[in-house]
Formats: C-alpha cells, structure tokens, sequence
C-alpha cells in the first residue's frame, strides 16, 4: 500500500507524540547478560563517536537521520523512586549514568513497495484506522553512542541492570499527561559487545484504546569497552494491532560492526 500525504503525516505525529509521552512518566525492568570485566580504553569525545555511530547507507532498508530533540529527557517524573531512576535516560531515548559525550541517530525502518495510491477521503472509519495502523507499522530506533571515563560505562550498565530488577512492577505517573508503566518484562539480550541488558516496557496512560494507552517498547544496552551502544524501538503500527516486535537485530549488528 502507497502511503498518501495525510497518512504519512498520522503516522509521523503518533510517533513524535508517543516519543514525549516517554518522556513524561517511565520506569522500567530488564535482563540480559551482564558477564564481564571492567571496560577497557579510555573515554571518546562527540566528535569520535560521531564518526562511530551508525551513518545514512550503511543500514539499507533504513533511513538514519539525527535525532528528534523533542526525545531528550527532562526532569525525572515525582513518582519514580531512586531505585528506578537509572532507567529513566533510557526511556527517553539518551544513555544511562554520566557519559563524557554522547551522540544519538533514528534509524526509520523504509516503507515498502508502494503499488497503489491510497487516499483518506471516502474511506470509512475502520478502514481510515487500518490504513493508519499500516503506515506506522514500521520499527524506529534511537540509538544512542555513549562513552565513559574510567569504568564508567560498566558502572552505568550494571545500574541498569539492577534498577531492571528493582522496577519490575514500574510506577504510576502522575499529573496531566503523565504515563503509567505497569509492566517490565526481561527480553534476550543480542550478546553482542562484551556484556548487555534487554527489556521491554509496557504501559499507558489510562486512555483505553491505541498504543497511547498499551503496548510495549524494547530496550537494549551494550557494552563495548569504555562505550555503550543504546537502543530504544518503537513501531506504532505493531502495537496499534497487538503484534510482538523487538530491536531489530539488523540495527545492533550495523552499529556493533563500527564499534568493533
């Protein structure tokens, strides 16, 4: 199916909306393997990792453009308690712990084949839904390079790990808009780089219908020497029709094969 102008533009505002709702209300839990030593060489600054992180060509299939500001995180929300707090960069979209520098970039899983047209007008409201469900079931992946002085990236991923286990229940939002995260679910971890964590936050915001009020979003975090790679998916359309997803293990091998 064509995506049409009105489509594209649904399916661009319901990602940019769910990546600030992330924002306003997380915790989370995880697993993964967490072996390993401490890291090894010595911290990178940006302009190092910007010619680390994964570029525009190199992932076909994908489109990997700079990261939306709008997924930065902002103050921790009153209801996450200490124990979770390690979490909250993570979901929203930036690395754990305190990096020397980071940088970030969206890798937009590519339409399809586009054979015919499909217009908004004159189409019912069940077909308007499955034509928006459609055009956002695509998987979006920030990924974020973050490195570390010292031991520092080990550090901010066993934080991780340990604030998986301590959330596992997560945490009510509060105020307007604020986001309930009611479960938090430890995925396999890609094994990828010398230790990982993966999980996956489910959650809403009381709303009843749509990804806005369930669905989950998937995490990964590797290790590699003084850096961490992050990732965080989304794909809107999977969790409009309730279809399991995962980071793409095609996003972690691009961006692990930089970093080797």
């Amino acid at each position: 199916m064509r995506r049409s102008p009105g489509v594209r533009l649904c399916a661009t505002a319901a990602v940019s909306t769910l990546s600030v709702a992330l924002v306003t209300g997380c915790s989370g839990s995880g697993s993964g393997s967490a072996s390993g030593s401490g890291p090894r060489g010595r911290a990178l600054n940006a302009a190092a990792l910007d010619r680390l992180v994964i570029a525009e060509g190199e992932l076909p299939g994908y489109e990997i453009r700079p990261t939306d500001p709008g997924t930065t995180a902002g103050d921790p929300p009153p209801s996450a308690g200490a124990a979770c707090r390690p979490l909250l960069p993570l979901l929203a979209g930036t690395a754990p712990g305190t990096p020397a520098a980071q940088v970030s970039r969206t890798a937009a899983e590519k339409d399809g084949p586009e054979t015919h047209a499909t217009a908004l007008d004159g189409l019912s409201e069940g077909e308007v839904q499955n034509a928006v469900r459609q055009s956002m079931d695509r998987d979006v992946t920030v990924i974020t390079l973050a490195s570390y002085a010292g031991n520092g990236a080990h550090r901010a991923l066993r934080s991780v790990s340990g604030a998986v286990r301590a959330c596992a229940d997560g945490f009510g939002g509060t105020g307007p808009g604020a986001r309930t995260f009611t479960a938090f679910t430890p995925e396999h971890a890609s094994g990828a780089g010398e230790e990982s964590v993966a999980f996956a936050a489910a959650g809403g915001d009381g709303a009843g219908d749509g990804a806005a009020s369930g669905g989950s979003v998937h995490f990964q975090v590797v290790r590699h020497g003084s850096t961490l790679a992050t990732y965080m998916t989304m794909n809107v359309g999977a969790m409009m029709a309730r279809r399991a997803y995962a980071v793409p293990p095609r996003v972690i091998s691009a961006q692990s094969a930089k970093l080797r």
